[in-house]
């Protein structure tokens, strides 16, 4: 015979089960809020390229003064530099870029997240497609020029020897149109770099111009071999979470200050931070301003994800 508990006590074990489940799923949720709360985010500096021509002393002290921002704005450490083990690293990494960047600025232009820098940009671009088109055209016509007079010296000189050679006046001619391709070819070469030099430009600019316009929706430019680069827009940087592993990525800065504001940009995604809407924020999704002080929004998302 088969016997059961009465109903109540089958109900009394119940309720314990709950509560035990109750007080360990709270005890689980005070712990991870502790454990997020138990100190600073540890970092360390990574790879730091020298093509942007600074150490990685300079580079740690730009990291620390985007930090203090942060720090500042919650009375309490955020983040605490730990060369040796620190949970997250920060790396500067020299890409297309920062080369276009450089480039650009051998035009006088400078890479801005405002509709008036995509116009002059697009508009340089234009004409140096232009320039380069017909300097492309004419070098290639010269180079034709250049080549046939090859052949026809080769030519005159096989048949000079063929012949038993030359009277002393066509020698000197020959001699005289030798001397000359010598230059004409060292002109040829030097005017080929700097056409390439201008296509490499041209490449960069592309890939900022196109960068900037798949996220504004405005116009493209043609320009072969730029695709393969383009990411969703022209990021300075990007913060990345992979399993444990945490990462800062700086690619592009324009100067020392706007090198700071997307620090703490990517510092404000370390800690949760989504974008805002305000454009002069620093954690709006584009660097509206080289300005790395934080504002009023910035200041209520942090604290609002410190209260969690």
């Amino acid at each position: 015979m088969v016997r059961t508990l009465p109903t109540s006590i089958s109900h009394g074990r119940y309720w314990r089960v709950v509560l035990l489940l109750v007080v360990l799923i709270g005890g689980l949720v005070v712990y991870e809020r502790q454990r997020h709360r138990a100190g600073p985010l540890t970092y360390r500096i990574g790879t730091v390229d020298p093509r942007f021509g600074m150490s990685r002393e300079e580079f740690g002290e730009a990291v620390a003064s985007a930090a203090v921002l942060w720090q500042q704005a919650a009375s309490k450490p955020i983040f605490k530099a730990d060369h040796a083990e620190g949970a997250m690293e920060i790396n500067l990494i020299y890409d297309y870029r920062q080369e276009a960047a450089d480039r650009l600025k051998t035009l006088g232009l400078k890479i801005e997240n405002t509709k008036g820098s995509y116009d002059e940009m697009k508009a340089r671009f234009e004409s140096l497609k232009q320039d380069s088109d017909a300097q492309n055209a004419k070098l290639t016509q010269d180079f034709a020029d250049y080549n046939a007079r090859v052949v026809a010296f080769n030519g005159r000189a096989t048949d000079a020897r063929r012949q038993g050679g030359l009277d002393e006046a066509a020698a000197m001619r020959l001699e005289s149109e030798q001397r000359l391709l010598g230059p004409q070819k060292e002109a040829l070469v030097r005017r080929q770099e700097e056409l390439k030099t201008t296509l490499e430009t041209m490449k960069g600019l592309a890939a900022v111009i196109n960068d900037f316009a798949a996220n504004h929706n405005l116009d493209l430019v043609n320009y072969r071999d730029t695709g393969s680069q383009l990411g969703p827009e022209f990021s300075e940087g990007i913060f990345e979470q992979k399993g444990a592993r945490r990462t800062i990525t700086i690619y592009h800065f324009p100067s020392h200050d706007g090198l700071v504001r997307v620090l703490a940009h990517e510092l404000g995604h370390a800690v949760g931070i989504g974008h805002l809407e305000n454009p002069q924020a620093v954690m709006h999704r584009l660097m509206k301003t080289e300005n790395p002080e934080l504002t009023a929004d910035d200041v209520a998302a942090l604290k609002a994800k410190l209260r969690r």
